[in-house]
């Protein structure tokens, strides 16, 4: 009976922790031409730098006659192409709103026309993304394989992951993702269950301390065989309102969680830039969560 009160309690503030992310919306993807097919560059670059970003938004029409969502909180995306392996702006398609007509309709601004607000930036090719730098950048085409409702934090069937250094690409690798098995997941919609059945399968009576003492556990890098079995992660827990982390791999309480998850079978596989794992409610690799064990004093 204790057991089922601690796990039933652990249970509400779990679902109390767990971020509400089904209010946010992931974001229209920019657009990028490489090599002449189209990708969706899932960052937006002219966010990056507040001064370009300001530039930018002085010759675009006013925001409140934009088509501004919670998909496209700008009321605009970018239209761009890898050229030698640097990435040049092509354009900006604003999404406008004719008040009269009731419909939306778009509004394109070139490199030319860019050009008067972004000078140093000009060329033949379009505006050098010169301002721009990002390690692992994800340039994504296909259907998805991972989503998370919010920002940019979800895989396609087939990614570019770069890194670009003042506007050019230096390091680029190429991969191929799917989902191999449907299981125990801690996907954006899936986290609650699947962390619901690890608190009550958790063996408290092994801990007497949870009667009274909850420690916050972050799982990361979770490894999983191509048929769903779970192999390992990485753990690391807090006590109550503690800042110091455990991460002592043998820990008991850690050694009890990779026995417990051990148990579920079979777990969601994704295979995701090589790699056999699970989708992550953050948008982080390794399928990266956080839940309590125990009971709060």
């Amino acid at each position: 009976m204790k057991r089922f009160l601690f796990a039933h309690y652990a249970c509400c503030i779990f679902l109390l922790l767990f971020p509400l992310m089904a209010r946010a919306t992931g974001q229209a993807a920019d657009r990028v031409v490489i090599n002449g097919e189209e990708w969706c560059l899932l960052a937006s670059p002219l966010d990056a730098n507040d001064s370009i970003y300001n530039q930018i938004d002085k010759i675009l029409p006013n925001a409140k006659d934009r088509c501004i969502s919670t998909g496209n909180w700008d009321g605009f995306v970018g239209d761009w192409e890898v050229v030698d392996s640097c990435l040049y702006l092509k354009k900006v398609v604003v999404d406008m709103w004719d008040e009269h007509k009731r419909e939306s309709y778009e509004l394109v601004f070139d490199a030319d026309t860019l050009r008067t607000v972004l000078e140093e930036y000009y060329t033949e090719h379009g505006i050098l993304a010169g301002w721009f730098n990002r390690e692992k950048l994800i340039i994504g085409r296909g259907e998805l394989v991972t989503y998370v409702h919010g920002g940019y934090l979800r895989n396609h069937e087939e990614e570019l992951v770069v890194t670009i250094k003042d506007g050019r690409i230096t390091h680029q690798e190429h991969w191929f993702n799917k989902k191999v098995v449907e299981g125990w997941s801690v996907s954006e919609n899936e986290l609650p269950k699947t962390g619901r059945e690890i608190i009550e399968s958790f063996p408290y009576d092994q801990f007497p301390e949870l009667d009274t003492v909850r420690v916050i556990v972050h799982v990361s890098n979770v490894s999983l065989t191509p048929d769903g079995y779970f192999e390992d992660c990485d753990v690391i827990f807090t006590r109550g309102r503690g800042k110091q982390w455990e991460e002592d791999p043998n820990h008991p309480i850690i050694v009890a969680l990779k026995e417990t998850m051990r148990k579920m079978f079979p777990w969601e596989v994704v295979y995701l830039h090589g790699k056999y794992t699970v989708s992550s409610p953050t948008g982080g690799r390794g399928g990266q969560f956080t839940i309590p064990l125990g009971k709060k004093k």
